[in-house]
C-alpha cells in the first residue's frame, strides 16, 4: 500500500489464522481480552485501521477492497494457511464483509459484532461517494456551528433519535474529533461491501457467520442483522442485552466460544 502502513498486534502461535478489525475511534487493543479464551490453535492479528493506533496513513489515501485482499493474500502466504477466520466490530465488520466478498473460498469462519456494512448506508455513500456530499461533509466539519443548530432543531422536532443525536454531537463537538472524522470516513470509503452479493456468496460457500447485536443499539440496530440473516442457514444471530458496545468482560467468553 505504498507509504501507508497498517499496524497490528499479535497474540498466539497456532496454525489457524484469525484477523481482527476494530470499530471507529477504537484500536487493535479492543480485542486484547479475546486471546485468553481462544483455542491454542489460533494466531490472532488485530489491525489498526487508517488514522487509528500505530497505523501510518497520509493525505487523501484510501484503503480499498483491493488493498485488503492483497494484504490477506500476503498474510496467508506468510503463515502458510489456506483459510483465515475473521472478527470485526462495527466499522471493522465492514472490512470483514469486504474480505468475504472477494475471498469467499478462503474463509473458515466469521464473527461480526454490531457490524457496519450489512446494508448500504445512503448517508455515508452521499457524504463520501458524491461530489456535493463530499463538499457538504467537509464544510460541516470545518464550519460546524450551523449544523449544530440544525441538529438541535431536528432533535426538538423528534426527527432524529436521541442516541443518534448524542452520537453525532460527540463526534462534532471538538476540533480534534471533527478532524479525525474528516480523515477516517473518506479513507475507509473504498471499503464498500455489497450486501446482496454477500448473501449469495455466504449461501454458495456455506460460510459459517456468527453475528452479535445489541438489543438497545440505536447506531446499528438488530433489525438490520435480522433482515440480512433471512434465507441464510449458516448465519447465527445472537442479540445480547447491550447497546452498541458489545465486546466486554460479560460477553468476551461467548464471543470467543463462537470461534
Amino acid at each position: 500500500m505504498g507509504s501507508e502502513q497498517l499496524h497490528y498486534l499479535k497474540w498466539g502461535n497456532g496454525k489457524r489464522l484469525l484477523l481482527a478489525f476494530h470499530g471507529y475511534g477504537d484500536n487493535a487493543d479492543i480485542f486484547s481480552p479475546l486471546p485468553e479464551y481462544l483455542d491454542e490453535s489460533y494466531t490472532m492479528l488485530s489491525f489498526n485501521l487508517p488514522y487509528h493506533g500505530g497505523s501510518a496513513w497520509a493525505g487523501n489515501s484510501l484503503l480499498t477492497d483491493k488493498d485488503i485482499v492483497e494484504m490477506v493474500h500476503v498474510l496467508m502466504n506468510e503463515y502458510h494457511v489456506e483459510k483465515v477466520s475473521l472478527i470485526g466490530y462495527s466499522l471493522g465488520g465492514r472490512v470483514c464483509l469486504a474480505i468475504i466478498e472477494y475471498l469467499p473460498a478462503s474463509i473458515e469462519k466469521v464473527v461480526l459484532i454490531a457490524p457496519d456494512g450489512l446494508k448500504v448506508d445512503p448517508y455515508y455513500y452521499f457524504f463520501t461517494g458524491t461530489w456535493p456530499g463530499k463538499k457538504i461533509f467537509r464544510n460541516m466539519l470545518e464550519q460546524p456551528k450551523p449544523y449544530f443548530r440544525m441538529m438541535n432543531w431536528l432533535k426538538k422536532m423528534h426527527l432524529v433519535h436521541e442516541s443518534r443525536y448524542k452520537f453525532a454531537m460527540h463526534f462534532l463537538q471538538s476540533e480534534e474529533s471533527r478532524s479525525f472524522l474528516l480523515h477516517v470516513w473518506p479513507a475507509l470509503s473504498g471499503v464498500a461491501p455489497r450486501p446482496a452479493q454477500l448473501k449469495k456468496l455466504i449461501k454458495k460457500y456455506h460460510l459459517p457467520v456468527v453475528i452479535f447485536m445489541g438489543a438497545y443499539d440505536k447506531i446499528i440496530p438488530p433489525s438490520i442483522a435480522l433482515k440480512f440473516k433471512k434465507g441464510l442457514d449458516t448465519v447465527q444471530l445472537y442479540i445480547v442485552e447491550k447497546g452498541h458496545r458489545i465486546l466486554d468482560h460479560e460477553t468476551v467468553r461467548q464471543i470467543a466460544g463462537s470461534l
